[in-house]
């Protein structure tokens, strides 16, 4: 780390942002700067130094980045607009590094076709890659989906306000709508990982000397019958289970114009097409000593066996 500026910059003060700072801040090593539009005095009050930011603006972002001379950049704000104005501001900033908000799902695992607003800023990124070194940390689905409330309530953020805890499986009311492939298998394999897990690797990762472009890691790996079978064995409940086919999701996608549903069935179109399957352990070979938790052991902190 010698020579290097040691101070790392979030962009996004909710959701997997607050995971990060407390992570990066329990290194000791690092000092901390959230970069938000709004006032955050819960944070100041915490000691967590805030500089108010306007993301539309490029000017405004290099400005509070340079006058903080910070090495790395993380962004947990998905707007694919608002990423590229951050990228431009730590270029002309001399930043080192950057973090785009590319969690969970695995770039390299993405199907050709897509050419929407994670591939332009990831395609900006390759762009820019000898001036500005980035990765995309990969994980598969966080584990707080499944927590009371979901990623919704876990995060506190809008971005997730869809996954209220009812996604894939309903624990409170021992419930499960599974996607399956056209030969109706519940075999598709999901990579799970806590975000509190993540945030941990996230701020290891901080002290390697390189970073390669996507860096994996998971918690558990478990087909979706798998899946099931932990949580009705947490629950000690046979769950109510449907499942809706491939073609199925493709056509309600384009049918339904609920906002919650479309997220829903689009990140089951995910799963099938195996976005969610993280292939290595990069990172979990790379800090053995962060001992990432099972989808079964994180149940447990939350359910219990039901009596009725």
């Amino acid at each position: 780390m010698e020579g290097y500026r040691k101070k790392v910059a979030i962009c996004g003060s909710r959701g997997f942002g607050s995971y990060l700072a407390r992570a990066i801040l329990e290194t000791g090593e690092w000092e901390l700067v959230i970069l938000s539009r709004n006032s955050q005095p819960d944070l100041t009050a915490s000691g967590i130094k805030v500089k108010p930011v306007d993301y539309s603006s490029v000017d405004s972002l290099y400005h509070v980045i340079k006058r903080q001379q910070v090495d790395t950049v993380i962004s947990v704000i998905p707007d694919a607009e608002v990423q590229l104005n951050i990228i431009d501001a730590c270029l002309m900033a001399g930043v080192r590094r950057f973090v785009p908000a590319e969690f969970e799902t695995s770039p390299e695992q993405r199907p050709l076709y897509v050419s929407g607003d994670k591939m332009s800023v990831l395609a900006r990124l390759e762009q820019v890659s000898t001036q500005l070194e980035y990765t995309a940390f990969s994980c598969g689905l966080f584990m707080e989906t499944f927590a009371p409330g979901g990623w919704s309530e876990a995060s506190n953020s809008y971005n997730y306000s869809w996954n209220d805890g009812s996604f894939l499986l309903d624990l409170k009311h021992k419930k499960a709508l599974l996607p399956v492939d056209n030969a109706g298998s519940l075999e598709t394999v999901i990579c799970l990982t806590s975000a509190v897990d993540v945030a941990r690797f996230v701020a290891a990762a901080l002290f390697l000397r390189s970073w390669q472009p996507e860096m994996k890691m998971f918690g558990d790996r478990l087909r979706l019958r798998e899946l099931l079978e932990v949580a009705q064995y947490v629950r000690a409940r046979e769950f109510k289970v449907k499942v809706i086919p491939e073609d199925d999701i493709e056509f309600q996608i384009l049918r339904t114009p609920d906002w919650k549903t479309q997220r829903e069935l689009q990140t089951m179109r995910n799963i099938l097409g195996h976005e969610y399957n993280i292939d290595k352990r990069y990172l979990n070979a790379k800090f053995p000593d962060i001992r990432a938790i099972t989808f079964e052991d994180f149940l447990r902190q939350y359910w219990r066996a039901s009596t009725h």
